[in-house]
C-alpha cells in the first residue's frame, strides 16, 4: 500500500513534499488538507526581515488544531529498511517522515517499546552532552526520537533522528504511552477480531444478599468490622511486623514453666492478611479508568498486568506446546462498538521471525593457468527457527484462569494493550515502563 506522504529532508529545517500515493478513504479530505497546510505551513514561507516578529517554530506547532486527526490510541512504527517513521492515530494512518536510525557500531533496538519520558529540550548524558530537541524517549538505557540532521541513512549512535518540523509537531501529539515499535521492514496494523479477545465488563452494584424466613441478618460490630477491612486492605509494615512482647507481670514459676508450644499470644488476634486477589486489585484499576497493558510470556509460562508505568499482578497462564515459538504480538483495543460498550474494537500487528543468518566464507578456484584464486562470498542461509504463527493461533494456545479473565474484563478499556511474546520481562522493562520486548 503506497504511502499518503512521503517527506524527504533537503537540508536542515526545510522539507519537500512528495505525493506518493493517493488518499485512500481511511481520512477525510479535511485531514489530508489539515496534514498538508496545518503542521507544514505549505511548501512556501515567507520570511520576515524582522525576525522577531516571526513566532518560533515550537509555539506555531502548539498552537495548531488537532480535530482533524482520529481520536484514539496512538502508534509509531520505525522501518529500519526504509529510514521511515510511520505514525498511525486510531489505527489510521497519518503521517511519515524519514529518519536516521542508529549505524551498524550503534544500532537501534528491535521490539515493542512505549514513549516514557518527554522534555521540549535534553542534552545527552551518554554522549558528550549532545542536544536532543523534542526527545521523546523510550528506553532508560539511552534511546528516544529527538530532531536531528544526517536524516535519511543510519547516523545516530541507536535514538532514532527526525526533522526539525516533524519532531516539532510529533512532540505536541504524542502522549506518554505511545507505543513504538521497531522493525526491519514496514509494518502495518490490520483490523483483527477474535472470540479469544477480552470484553469489556461492568462490575455489577453489589446488593444485598436476601434474609429467607424474614429473619434479621446479624449485625457486625464495630471491632469486628475493622477487623474485616483489615483484611481486604493491601498488607503494610504495621500488618505484617508481629507486636512487640509485653512484659512478664505474673513471676508464677509454674506460668514461666509452662510446656512449650503453649499459645501465647493475646487472645482474639487477627491473623496476617491475605494477600489481595486479582478481583480485588481489579477493583482499584478499573476506578481510575486508565487503560492497562497485558503481557503474556511463553519463557516465563506467565501473564503480568500494568496500569500507568506500575505493576498490579502476575499469574501463570497455560500455553499448548510449550516448546513451540509463538513469535511476538501487539494487539491494542481502539474503541467500544456495539450499542452495550462491551465489545473493543482492536487491530494487531505482528513482528516477523529472525531474519536469515549472513555467512561469510572464502571460496578457492584455480584459473586456467592453474593458479589459486580466493574470494569472500557472503550469503543467507535460513535458521532453523520456526515461523511465527498467525495471531489466531497463537491466542487460541493460551488458557487463561477464569477470574483472571474475569478480573481483566472489568479493567480493560480502549487504549488497553496485550503483548504476546517468546520473550521474557527483559532488561528495559521496569521502573517507569511499560512493557518493553526487545527482540534484537
Amino acid at each position: 500500500m503506497p504511502s499518503r506522504w512521503d517527506l524527504r529532508v533537503v537540508g536542515r529545517g526545510a522539507l519537500a513534499l512528495a505525493i506518493a500515493g493517493a488518499l485512500t478513504g481511511s481520512a477525510s479530505p479535511a485531514a489530508a488538507a489539515y496534514w498538508y497546510g496545518g503542521w507544514y505551513g505549505g511548501l512556501h514561507k515567507h520570511k520576515s526581515a524582522h525576525k522577531s516578529h516571526e513566532p518560533k517554530p515550537a509555539d506555531r506547532a502548539s498552537k495548531e488544531p488537532a480535530s482533524d486527526i482520529p481520536k484514539g490510541p496512538q502508534q509509531i512504527f520505525i522501518s529500519i529498511n526504509q529510514q521511515k517513521l510511520h505514525f498511525y492515530s486510531n489505527g489510521v494512518h497519518v503521517a511519515d517522515t524519514s529518519i536516521a536510525t542508529g549505524v551498524a557500531a550503534h544500532p537501534t533496538p528491535f521490539g515493542v517499546f512505549s514513549i516514557i519520558q518527554k522534555q521540549v529540550f535534553h542534552r545527552s548524558n551518554i554522549y558528550s552532552n549532545a542536544p536532543m530537541p523534542f526527545m521523546q524517549r523510550i528506553t532508560w538505557s539511552g534511546v528516544a526520537m529527538h530532531e536531528g540532521k544526517d536524516i535519511g541513512h543510519p547516523a545516530s549512535h541507536g535514538c532514532i533522528r527526525m526533522p526539525h518540523d516533524f519532531a516539532v509537531r510529533l512532540y505536541h501529539l504524542t502522549k506518554l504511552n505511545a507505543r513504538v515499535i521497531i522493525a526491519r521492514a514496514e509494518l502495518r496494523p490490520t483490523e483483527f477480531a477474535d472470540p479469544n479477545l477480552f470484553l469489556h465488563k461492568e462490575k455489577p452494584p453489589e446488593i444485598a444478599t436476601p434474609v429467607a424466613n424474614e429473619i434479621e441478618p446479624v449485625v457486625a460490630k464495630p471491632a469486628e468490622l475493622a477487623v474485616h477491612a483489615n483484611a481486604l486492605s493491601p498488607p503494610s509494615q504495621s500488618d505484617v511486623t508481629p507486636p512487640a512482647a509485653a512484659p512478664a507481670t505474673n513471676s508464677d514459676p509454674k506460668t514461666e514453666n509452662a510446656a512449650p508450644g503453649a499459645d501465647a499470644s493475646p487472645a482474639g488476634a487477627a491473623a496476617p492478611p491475605a494477600p489481595p486477589t486479582p478481583a480485588d486489585l481489579a477493583k482499584g484499576a478499573a476506578a481510575k479508568k486508565i487503560p492497562i497493558s497485558i503481557f503474556v510470556s511463553r519463557k516465563r509460562q506467565r501473564l503480568y498486568i500494568r496500569q500507568q508505568f506500575e505493576p498490579l499482578f502476575d499469574v501463570p497462564v497455560t500455553i499448548a506446546e510449550p516448546e513451540s515459538p509463538l513469535g511476538t504480538h501487539v494487539f491494542t483495543a481502539l474503541e467500544f462498538i456495539g450499542p452495550e460498550r462491551t465489545i473493543l474494537r482492536w487491530n494487531v500487528v505482528s513482528l516477523p521471525g529472525e531474519p536469515p543468518k549472513r555467512v561469510r566464507y572464502v571460496e578457492e578456484r584455480r584459473d586456467r593457468h592453474g593458479r589459486v584464486r580466493r574470494r569472500e562470498i557472503e550469503e543467507e542461509r535460513a535458521t532453523d527457527t520456526p515461523a511465527p504463527q498467525s495471531p489466531a493461533q497463537v491466542l487460541a494456545r493460551i488458557e487463561i484462569p477464569p477470574e483472571v479473565s474475569e478480573a481483566i474484563a472489568q479493567m480493560i478499556i480502549p487504549g488497553s494493550s496485550l503483548i504476546i511474546s517468546d520473550q521474557g520481562l527483559g532488561d528495559e522493562t521496569g521502573e517507569g515502563t511499560d512493557f518493553d520486548v526487545v527482540t534484537r
